[in-house]
């Protein structure tokens, strides 16, 4: 079992604060917790070395990586940095992430129409698996249960799908988040996440509990019914060894042993 740790991970907005999706479970809330990219080099010189490089997705579900190519390159090689490009829904090869990547991590939806409605675009689930399996630098993909709503939709679907490509997957957690369209939400049942969970294992040689799981009780109870069941739990609230990384870097790990 691994316990993920991410306080000294960097998450990096490419785009500052601003997205014009406005999606229900986020509204661009998180992203004001992550720094603009034009911050980073201040993290660097701290002697941070694992940054999450993301941002606001325009309307075509992509992330704007482009602009600062050179710059998150320069800083990539310049200060041994590593990144996780947790990129969006392109419908093409993320170039950018492709080459300064050291992982990928991605969201996946194996219905179009839950999709639509939690991000208002579509995307096609067996276009995105081959489009996921292009990539030369390894991707880790993420479902997270309970997103619309805390309703369980496409979840079981998801897993199969991404079972016939992927030996690893990070599953995350609804979180009703204050000031987005689903702040008035529950999150899912907690034997129903734990149930996905079980049929995740079946599938897949490396199973993590992602960063995004609510708090208080409802994460020391999820946490607790997975200890039997997952490789690694990220921002853990039991007693344990951590690892401070990003839960997509120690995924790799575990695939290296």
């Amino acid at each position: 079992m691994t316990f993920v740790d991410t306080r000294y991970v960097v998450p990096v907005s490419v785009t500052g604060p601003k997205c014009p999706m406005n999606c229900k479970h986020c509204g661009g809330v998180y992203l004001k917790h992550m720094i603009p990219v034009w911050s980073m080099e201040r993290y660097a010189k701290e002697s941070r070395k694992v940054f999450l490089i993301s941002g606001g997705m325009s309307r075509n579900g992509e992330i704007p990586f482009g602009k600062w190519r050179d710059f998150l390159k320069r800083m990539k090689y310049e200060y041994g940095l590593k990144y996780n490009f947790h990129i969006g829904f392109p419908k093409e090869k993320e170039e950018i992430a492709n080459e300064l990547a050291d992982v990928i991590s991605a969201d996946f939806f194996a219905d179009p129409d839950v999709m639509e409605e939690v991000y208002g675009i579509r995307r096609d689930p067996l276009e995105q698996l081959e489009l996921l399996k292009s990539y030369d630098v390894p991707v880790v993909p993420h479902v997270t249960i309970g997103i619309r709503c805390g309703e369980i939709t496409h979840e079981l679907r998801a897993i199969e799908f991404l079972s016939k490509a992927f030996r690893s997957l990070v599953l995350n957690v609804f979180i009703p988040t204050p000031g987005t369209f689903y702040e008035r939400c529950s999150p899912p049942d907690v034997k129903e996440v734990v149930k996905l969970f079980g049929i995740a294992r079946r599938f897949f040689d490396v199973v993590f509990l992602g960063c995004m799981q609510p708090r208080g009780t409802y994460r020391l109870e999820l946490q607790k019914r997975l200890l039997n069941l997952v490789d690694g739990i990220t921002k853990p609230v039991l007693n344990g060894k951590r690892s401070y990384n990003c839960c997509a870097f120690e995924v790799l790990k575990k695939h290296r042993r």
